[in-house]
């Protein structure tokens, strides 16, 4: 069944203690081609606790020269920015993406970056967002990384769908992605994606397949719920790769719509994905 990953990210390092460190893009197509996944959104990373990350333009560099003659895999970009520091070049960037038609959303880093939702600056980027109908994608609850890494659950201050649910309803002509089902603020995620018109959620980033696979059936009762209770039209295929697996990110689906028809599934692993990053003529 064709998928959509609306939740990736690359490297052109390994990876220390993942799963599979190899994060190139070279072993993401490969790994796409495996379980027939067609499109590949990847995200620029903006880390500034590390002073690191994946710029725009160096991530669509990497897009340009992963291009396989005769390959239908393909990758998409959402572009981001440093709140903190860089704020304006990244706003300035992110609109110049946009006029270009190279960005198909956006991703912000919250958790990982001290951002104000009812600041200007978060405004503006929200207006840049609306002008050209993109997407808004948020970290949404805490950070396995954070946690492993620092011993607290996020770097900066967490949102989950209960506060950013006020963000969707400011911006209805915005479809935002609050990732990982919120985890673990699960219970306000469905609530808020069963009430807000233009909220989604994925299945990527649930655990760290390296170190939490102790949580799957968690993970898949969570699945269960969220389908159940919200509807199959408003969860989206995910991997967070390279931390969560492609495998895992496919278990979750397939055991928590086990029952669920094929036309269901298709909307969670490809249709919804489709239409709101407008592949559909």
């Amino acid at each position: 069944m064709k998928k959509i990953d609306i939740h990736c990210h690359t490297s052109d390092r390994a990876i220390e203690d993942v799963l599979d460190p190899d994060a190139s893009t070279l072993n993401i197509i490969t790994l796409m081609q495996k379980h027939d996944i067609k499109y590949t959104v990847l995200l620029a990373t903006y880390f500034p606790h590390k002073q690191s990350g994946i710029s725009n333009f160096r991530l669509l560099n990497w897009i340009d020269h992963s291009w396989i003659r005769g390959s239908e895999h393909n990758f998409l970009m959402f572009g981001s920015l440093d709140f903190e520091h860089y704020f304006y070049q990244g706003y300035n960037e992110l609109r110049e993406l946009a006029i270009m038609g190279k960005i198909h959303g956006i991703k912000i880093y919250t958790c990982y970056q001290d951002i104000n939702i009812i600041s200007k600056k978060f405004e503006t980027i929200m207006k840049l967002a609306e002008l050209y109908k993109l997407p808004v994608m948020f970290h949404a609850g805490v950070s396995y990384a954070a946690y492993r890494k620092y011993g607290k659950k996020t770097i900066a201050r967490m949102y989950g769908a209960n506060e950013l649910v006020w963000v969707a309803k400011k911006y209805p002509n915005i479809n935002f992605i609050l990732s990982h089902l919120s985890k673990p603020d699960f219970g306000s995620m469905v609530d808020v994606a069963k009430h807000t018109p233009n909220v989604y959620s994925d299945v990527s980033g649930l655990i760290d397949s390296k170190h939490n696979a102790e949580e799957i059936p968690e993970c898949i009762e969570n699945v269960k719920i969220f389908v159940s209770e919200v509807g199959p039209s408003k969860l989206l295929f995910g991997t967070d790769f390279p931390v969560q697996s492609h495998e895992h990110s496919i278990q979750f689906v397939e055991e928590g719509m086990a029952g669920y028809s094929r036309k269901d599934r298709c909307l969670v692993y490809y249709d919804n994905a489709a239409r709101l990053l407008k592949l559909y003529k």
